[in-house]
């Protein structure tokens, strides 16, 4: 599986646990725009942290390598009210077997 198609699994589970755990994890409300991007980040954030494809930017390092201080310097104003939704995220969601076949 080349890294273009990882990549697309990883964005629906990051999609699917959006659409679960969203509202409750987020302190706004959100429109579509911020969505698609809390799910474009959310997913650089998880190939980051499952070396699926190239590394995530520097917000997407800092919030894998838990760097409270560094990912709310790097986080723009959607991501900032973001934060909770990525690290649970990442906490609570499993790399999915068929990344690693």
């Amino acid at each position: 599986m080349n890294p273009e198609q990882q990549q697309e699994i990883v964005r629906t589970v990051v999609s699917d646990y959006f659409d679960k755990y969203g509202k409750e994890y987020l302190l706004i409300d959100i429109f579509m725009f911020q969505k698609e991007h809390i799910i474009e980040i959310g997913t650089s954030i998880l190939c980051t942290k499952w070396s699926v494809g190239y590394p995530g930017g520097s917000f997407a390092q800092a919030v894998v390598n838990n760097d409270l201080a560094e990912a709310f310097g790097r986080a723009d104003d959607i991501n900032i009210h973001s934060i909770r939704f990525y690290v649970m995220l990442m906490y609570n969601v499993g790399a999915p077997t068929i990344l690693f076949q």
